[in-house]
């Protein structure tokens, strides 16, 4: 059970946190965890919300590009709610099952193309050694430019902060969701 209630546009909650909630609902229709707990915090929800929603739908990255450093990420922080969901739409954009395996279980990227092998390098180094090698970052940098570049690290970044949201909130994956290998 999450620490917190989500929020909804009752008088139940400030009317700073349902002005975030209707804010939300208006660009996205729907206001997921984690954007929904951040509306306690009020316009930090909604900015959180649109942040998420142009990082995922307008940056020069495609959706399979998308989604494979989005899963590096949950990778990273090890947060099960956002890792199946991720999947199944890097699978459905044309993302490969092999870099999704090869993401999970911290496997080598060998057999992976060079793209995907690329960004999940770079969001190991970025994300879980802490340190970003001067030929990572160069390749990187080569590949998608420095508007691309930023983009995977704000991208990568946005998720690990959903990450932490909702490991502060106790948020649990649901029963049936697919799991990350435990490490």
């Amino acid at each position: 059970m999450p620490r917190l209630p989500i929020p909804s546009d009752t008088e139940g909650f400030p009317e700073e946190t349902r002005a975030a909630m209707r804010h939300i609902h208006k660009t996205r229709t729907t206001v997921p965890p984690p954007s929904s707990y951040l509306t306690y915090a009020g316009k930090a929800g909604g900015l959180l919300s649109d942040l998420v929603e142009h990082l995922r739908f307008h940056t020069t990255l495609t959706p399979a590009e998308t989604e494979l450093a989005v899963c590096t990420a949950v990778r990273a922080a090890d947060v099960d709610y956002i890792w199946a969901p991720h999947v199944k739409l890097g699978l459905k954009a044309g993302a490969r099952e092999e870099a999704f395996h090869a993401i999970d279980t911290l496997g080598p990227l060998d057999n992976l193309t060079a793209d995907e092998a690329l960004i999940i390098r770079f969001g190991r180094e970025l994300l879980e050694t802490k340190k970003v090698s001067d030929e990572t970052f160069d390749a990187v940098r080569k590949r998608y430019g420095e508007k691309g570049l930023l983009e995977l690290v704000a991208l990568m970044s946005v998720y690990t902060m959903n990450a932490t949201i909702l490991r502060a909130m106790d948020h649990p994956a649901p029963p049936d969701a697919q799991r990350l290998t435990p490490r």
